[in-house]
């Protein structure tokens, strides 16, 4: 199940939620909607059922649900002593929480479709390493090694955002695969953490998705190859 999938990702005193995008929803709360009151509908669904699954998961730590509006990036603006991560793709959202007085500084979440991305995307995903280590990869894999790499990617960059406040390229971050985990090497300097970086994350694949994650907390050391 994707709960279980989820569960293997973090710590057990981080609360995950899950829901359908494509669900219709009521009760919204007002400084949510106003981010997306002139949005598509498909863009109001995914980004109330986030809001849910955030809330959900909020409720399941004892805290109290409360508006998580969105910064001019669109990422999620947390309260105060909040820290966590929503994703979705076309048919599954996803949200972690956890707290900070729990010693979280950021995590970073992504949901795929466990599906191949199509070859003319490789180039732009996948830095020049990667390519080399795909042409040793069965080629029938290949197509869904790259939505695992571009899924790890995203986790990362999803989990140095809030504590740098830094866009990423593709190419500014190099992943290696393990079965149920990556590891995340920075390919130039992002505020402190500086070229050679190593971030590890965590993979999972449940019931046709792919699932990535990141979690840094005070605890948290990095190394640089």
């Amino acid at each position: 199940m994707v709960v279980d999938a989820l569960k293997t990702l973090f710590p057990d005193d981080v609360a995950i939620a899950h829901g359908d995008p494509r669900a219709a929803r009521s009760g919204f709360l007002d400084e949510e909607e106003r981010y997306v009151a002139h949005a598509i509908p498909r863009r109001k669904r995914e980004f109330h059922a986030g809001r849910a699954c955030a809330g959900t998961a909020m409720s399941a730590l004892g805290l109290k649900r409360v508006p998580i509006p969105a910064a001019n990036d669109r990422s999620p603006v947390w309260p105060d002593g909040v820290v966590g991560s929503i994703s979705h793709c076309d048919t599954l959202c996803v949200a972690a929480v956890g707290l900070a007085a729990h010693g979280y500084l950021s995590m970073g979440l992504d949901v795929e479709p466990a599906e191949a991305l199509p070859a003319d995307l490789f180039d732009a995903i996948c830095t020049r390493q990667e390519q080399d280590w795909l042409e040793d990869r069965p080629s029938s894999e290949r197509a869904l090694l790259v939505r695992t790499i571009f899924s790890a990617k995203e986790a990362t960059y999803k989990c140095q955002y809030p504590l740098t406040g830094m866009m990423m390229d593709f190419q500014d971050l190099e992943i290696s695969l393990g079965t149920d985990s990556f590891d995340a090497t920075f390919c130039k300097d992002i505020k402190d953490f500086t070229k050679g970086t190593v971030l590890p994350g965590s993979l999972a694949v449940q019931d046709g998705y792919i699932f990535a994650a990141m979690v840094m907390t005070t605890q948290s050391r990095w190394n640089s190859r």
